[in-house]
């Protein structure tokens, strides 16, 4: 019985890597399973198994004409034959003994109420994510959260922090709130976030900066090197990280300086995790977090034009579940770290933000 249980789990994802030509382990597959008898949402399956979602919605499709799993009232269940499955593979649920109060970031976003009510009223008014600039910010306590890690970190204080792109979390403006880098600039393609941010400032004094700019350019010679820690959350392609990440890093002063970035599983495979390594391995800096599903993201108003929502299953939308989560990350510059800034304007509309493994631009 044990070896039929190794060929099934092989066979199935020898066929989701190839129908989704994305790689998957046995183990990925397992989880998957493991996934679905947790929950019968689609979207919290995705975010359970921690597989990319073209390959998670791949295996759906391929259990469904393998009659292992069948969809009623919008919901994805197991077949009797399916739950035979399960038991003869002996997989339980998955279970996420987490906290509830700080939603198992292990931070409590109403450490500093004051900072925490302001930026929620302020957020309300923020502009809507926009499908051209792949946007999708996060949730308002994500955004706090993230502000008093890198405080923890003593990340801030008399800092000069800069933000690229991703202000559609309005994270540069709520680090402004806290009255304590030393300075903060913004760089955004999108105007209306920019916008966003100078009024505030100005409206509140505060010590914030905000200039609309494309990061597929090269980076201008006087930010190079000027910066004690960068923000960002890009788009999650090869060509991103080196427009969003490793130009943040091409910013900071000296060895001991700080970078945060978010990566996730929804849109990354383990072979472009490696990729992502490897890069910042070459850039020689070191990691010193990552942060599981510590960024949670609100649903952005046009999934339903998405790949993520035309190849589900199940055809229905989140509504206002949690589903798309990221991983954060810190990482820190060590001696002869190197500064990459490059040209990437030949990247155009949607192969910058765009590859196989991404379906939710």
């Amino acid at each position: 019985m044990e070896k039929e249980v190794k060929n099934l789990l092989l066979d199935l994802s020898q066929l989701i890597s190839q129908k989704s030509k994305i790689w998957i382990s046995p183990y990925g597959v397992e989880r998957i399973l493991r996934a679905i008898k947790t929950t019968s949402d689609q979207w919290m399956i995705i975010r359970i198994s921690e597989e990319p979602i073209n390959v998670v919605n791949k295996a759906i499709e391929i259990l469904l004409e393998r009659k292992i799993v069948k969809v009623k009232n919008e919901k994805i269940y197991f077949t009797k034959k399916g739950r035979e499955i399960l038991k003869d593979i002996n997989l339980e649920k998955i279970v996420k003994p987490e906290c509830r109060k700080c939603e198992g970031r292990g931070i409590n976003f109403k450490f500093d109420s004051k900072l925490y009510s302001t930026f929620l009223e302020i957020q309300k008014k923020r502009p809507k994510p926009l499908k051209k600039y792949d946007q999708g910010n996060v949730t308002p306590q994500t955004t706090i959260a993230r502000v008093l890690l890198a405080m923890s970190h003593g990340d801030i204080e008399n800092k000069e922090i800069l933000i690229l792109g991703a202000e559609d979390d309005l994270l540069g403006l709520a680090l402004a709130l806290t009255k304590k880098p030393k300075k903060i600039l913004v760089l955004d393609i999108d105007k209306r976030l920019i916008d966003f941010d100078n009024y505030w400032a100005e409206k509140l004094k505060l010590n914030l900066k905000a200039e609309v700019f494309d990061l597929r350019r090269k980076l201008p010679k006087d930010l190079i090197g000027k910066f004690d820690v960068f923000f960002t959350d890009p788009s999650e392609t090869v060509q991103s990280i080196k427009g969003f990440i490793l130009k943040g890093i091409a910013t900071l002063k000296s060895p001991g300086c700080v970078g945060y970035f978010g990566f996730t599983f929804k849109d990354s495979s383990l072979k472009k995790w490696y990729i992502l390594q490897k890069i910042l391995n070459n850039s020689k800096v070191v990691i010193t977090e990552i942060l599981r599903e510590f960024n949670f993201y609100e649903n952005w108003p046009y999934l339903e034009e998405t790949k993520s929502f035309k190849e589900s299953a199940a055809e229905k939308l989140p509504n206002k579940t949690i589903w798309y989560t990221s991983n954060w990350y810190r990482l820190v510059t060590l001696p002869g770290f190197k500064r990459i800034n490059i040209d990437l304007l030949r990247y155009k509309g949607k192969k910058f933000y765009n590859d196989i493994e991404n379906s939710t631009s």
